[in-house]
């Protein structure tokens, strides 16, 4: 574990070293952050939004907004270009060579990365949304402590199926616009830009079968009161399912690849 912690620490201290990366990524999320929150302003008209159990105001979904922009600024997925670059500048055998267990070599690179991220990002950006539109209270207690709970299960989803397509590099040359194909989809359908209760019933339907809305739309929805505690805790069960599903499969597909590189590089 020691090894692992090293290398987090190395990753959390590069991250930080390049400063023009920090600033530039900073003043975007800001941006974002802003734009979104004065959309929704614009949207409500001092209105609600949503229908039964999911009626929600202007300040909550202000909250949700920049909640959710604060856990988009420090998950942290890093693995998927890991792998693809290993594997595309012939690396990866080298990795494979190293006394650890690669796959946790990257998670703690991300973990790292992620460290990074709340000082040079989250940060900065609860500050700017404190003066701009209030510090964004959780609705009590309970409902913190069980976001941050879900907050750790998104991100192990997260990582999990960055982590396979990044495997995908093993059997083609070049994974072209698959990574952004699957951040797209991780946007839409999470509930990250725009909550799945404002979609049609078929795709929140849809969704429900889907591992997205378990990244970020059931933390948020915690987070500002939505989703009760007992509910909650339902849907962190749904999580921990989609982690040991997502985590055998990646167990599977790593094994072959594992397999293919032997093959082809003895």
């Amino acid at each position: 574990m020691r090894a692992y912690g090293y290398l987090m620490k190395m990753r959390m201290l590069t991250a930080l070293a390049y400063r023009f990366d920090v600033w530039i990524g900073m003043i975007g999320d800001i941006i974002l952050l802003a734009a979104s929150v004065f959309i929704w302003k614009a949207a409500y008209g001092g209105d609600i939004l949503g229908s039964g159990a999911s009626v929600i105001g202007l300040n909550g979904m202000i909250t949700y907004t920049v909640v959710s922009t604060l856990m988009a600024s420090v998950f942290s997925t890093g693995v998927q270009d890991t792998i693809y670059h290993q594997v595309r500048d012939g690396n990866i055998a080298l990795d494979f060579m190293r006394p650890l267990n690669l796959l946790a070599i990257y998670l703690s690179e991300d973990l790292g990365n992620i460290v990074s991220s709340v000082m040079n990002k989250a940060i900065p950006l609860v500050l700017v949304a404190t003066l701009l539109f209030g510090f964004p209270m959780p609705d009590s207690t309970i409902a913190a402590v069980l976001f941050i709970i879900s907050c750790i299960l998104s991100f192990l989803i997260l990582w999990l199926m960055s982590a396979m397509v990044g495997l995908v590099a093993f059997w083609v040359s070049e994974l072209g616009n698959l990574g952004m194909v699957k951040d797209a989809f991780v946007r839409i359908l999470s509930g990250s830009l725009i909550p799945l209760w404002l979609f049609p019933e078929w795709l929140q339907q849809v969704s429900a079968w889907l591992p997205f809305q378990y990244t970020y739309q059931l933390p948020l929805s915690v987070y500002i009161g939505l989703m009760k505690p007992e509910a909650a805790l339902r849907g962190m069960g749904v999580q921990l399912i989609w982690i040991v599903l997502l985590g055998g499969l990646l167990s599977w597909i790593w094994s072959r690849a594992r397999g293919k590189v032997m093959v082809q590089g003895g």
